[in-house]
């Protein structure tokens, strides 16, 4: 089987990204950028995108790592470079950094809230992943590229991330669901204008039914549908291939056809087909597909029982430098030559294969399980930097919270809840500043409980601390926002009307006493009784506040002197 490559490499993929982002992520705030910089910056992005969608990997590559070392980068441009650089480096085969930079992207995109670009990021790493061999890894990035593909309302990314949870699911050996999958991306491609989402829809589906029918051989069951079903998307993805005149999908699904006609028998098509490839990848240098297809003729020799003349062919390819950078193809070879050996009776023949299949199976072992170890370790450390920043942020915001309960414990009176007279020092001052640039008039009423002192000796302080709560109620009721109602101390309180004149402030305070006069005390205590008496004055203009709040509070005794529950307003 080959599934789709990468033209200037040669390992295996199902497809290059080729959707190209077009939200707009707004930047945290931050020191301006130097106009100069930005549009250095821009071009270096511009040109790692471009060569991404050229398949210039290995170029495209730089201008993404010069934009992360240059200075005052800004976080939505490290988030795009690291992006590119996530892609560029899967594709060359470095996936630990694809991973470490695909990681880091995405943390900024989750919290600017761009779908689309998240969306991309997670297809990168489910490649990425299922390439090392990590599937739950996959799988918990394919799920949300689906999701955020979605929910940012692209049909090309949900096509990608369909495509991307269809290889996720098939290398989990769930090839059901990733047929499932596949036919998904195929049924939203063909209403998509995008010839390469389309063939690449075609050619991947056509892959799922070829493992599909593998694993159905592998468990004795009937691969015939499947076979049949994935021939009929082959032949379609080289047909739409070759209207395109795209050389290289067309050489991919060819060997694609090649491979499902080897299982069905239909040795002289497949040869057929295999010289045409091998034509079309020597034409175009394709090297890499040009040997894979001589494996495949060999495998033709082989299916029509011409042991001698497959051993030779393949015994030629492993003798060709080319596919020392193929370990895959390597174990093909001699797995199959081990197996025809054997058959044969040449067990000593079979003996060399069987030990060099064992070594090679035990390097690739080895090396997948390092890079499985390195990647988990990688994925881990972004993850506890997340986790770290988190946990400090949270410290802070918990500071803060405590800071500002400290100030408010500091400035809040603790029976009443009202401001007490530090949160006066603080406010007041504000009022009168807003009062005298916008000049309205600001009042001032001293207000005090009438006997106080009997309540206390005739119920007891409990019942004394229950008026005054009753009385923050009351004034709580009569204020607005631009009002201040303050505890003094005792059970002397202080308001301040904003925008209120006098005769206003007066009947507000009228109101209160009239509140105040009215409540049903008796249930607090049989037979208590309460009034209070009030002074008001206004704020004039220059006047200290020393000497505005003196006046209310002669304004108070003078209350007082005149037989209490009453208000007075001072004297001009």
């Amino acid at each position: 089987m080959t599934t789709l490559v990468d033209s200037n490499r040669g390992k295996s993929s199902r497809g290059d990204w080729a959707m190209q982002s077009n939200q707009v992520i707004s930047e945290r705030r931050g020191p301006p950028q130097d106009p100069l910089t930005a549009s250095i910056i821009e071009d270096l992005l511009a040109a790692s995108e471009r060569l991404s969608a050229a398949g210039r990997h290995r170029e495209g590559a730089a201008p993404a790592e010069e934009v992360l070392a240059l200075p005052g980068v800004t976080p939505v441009q490290q988030a795009r470079a690291r992006e590119m650089l996530a892609l560029h480096r899967l594709r060359l085969g470095d996936y630990q950094a694809s991973v470490q930079n695909g990681l880091l992207a995405l943390e900024y995109l989750t919290s600017s809230g761009d779908l689309l670009r998240q969306s991309k990021v997670h297809c990168t790493l489910a490649l990425a992943y299922t390439d090392t061999g990590l599937t739950e890894q996959a799988l918990g990035h394919a799920v949300p590229a689906l999701e955020t593909a979605r929910a940012c309302g692209s049909q090309l990314a949900e096509f990608w991330a369909l495509t991307r949870a269809s290889t996720v699911h098939g290398a989990m050996g769930d090839t059901v669901r990733g047929v499932d999958l596949g036919r998904q991306a195929l049924a939203l491609s063909r209403t998509l204008d995008d010839t390469e989402a389309r063939f690449i829809a075609v050619n991947n589906l056509g892959d799922s039914f070829l493992e599909a029918a593998r694993a159905q051989r592998a468990a004795e069951c009937d691969a015939s549908l499947a076979l049949r079903e994935g021939l009929v998307l082959f032949r379609e993805a080289v047909a739409m291939a070759h209207a395109q005149g795209h050389n290289f999908f067309e050489t991919i699904a060819l060997t694609n056809l090649v491979s499902i006609l080897i299982e069905l028998n239909e040795h002289d098509e497949a040869r057929e087909k295999a010289h045409r490839c091998k034509d079309l990848a020597r034409a175009n240098g394709f090297r890499n597909l040009e040997v894979n297809v001589d494996a495949q003729l060999a495998e033709v020799v082989r299916a029509e029982g011409n042991l001698e003349e497959a051993t030779a062919m393949m015994d030629a390819q492993l003798a060709d430098p080319s596919i020392d950078e193929d370990p895959a193809l390597q174990i093909r070879l001699h797995q199959a030559l081990y197996e025809m050996h054997k058959q044969r009776r040449r067990f000593e023949q079979a003996l060399v294969h069987c030990e060099k299949l064992g070594t090679l199976s035990l390097q690739r072992i080895t090396q997948t399980a390092g890079l499985q170890s390195q990647l988990l370790i990688n994925t881990l450390e972004v993850e506890q930097a997340r986790h770290e920043v988190e946990r400090s942020q949270l410290a802070a915001e918990v500071q803060r919270i405590r800071a500002e309960e400290l100030d408010d414990q500091a400035h809040t009176d603790p029976l009443t809840h009202l401001p007490n007279r530090r949160a006066l020092d603080r406010e007041l001052p504000r009022l009168m500043d807003r009062a005298r640039d916008l000049s309205q008039p600001l009042c001032a009423a001293m207000i005090d409980f009438d006997n106080f002192k009997r309540v206390n000796d005739a119920y007891g302080h409990a019942i004394g601390d229950q008026v005054l709560t009753t009385m923050a109620q009351m004034l709580r009721a009569v204020t607005r926002e631009t009002d201040l109602a303050v505890r003094v101390g005792g059970e002397e309180f202080l308001l301040v009307f904003g925008d209120t004149d006098l005769d206003q402030a007066a009947q507000a305070c009228e109101r209160l006493l009239a509140s105040v006069r009215d409540y049903a005390w008796n249930g607090v205590a049989a037979g208590l009784t309460c009034t209070v008496s009030a002074g008001l004055a206004d704020l004039r203009p220059a006047e200290r506040v020393s000497h505005w709040l003196e006046r209310a509070d002669s304004a108070l005794y003078a209350a007082k002197n005149r037989g209490r529950d009453q208000v007075v307003t001072a004297e001009n």
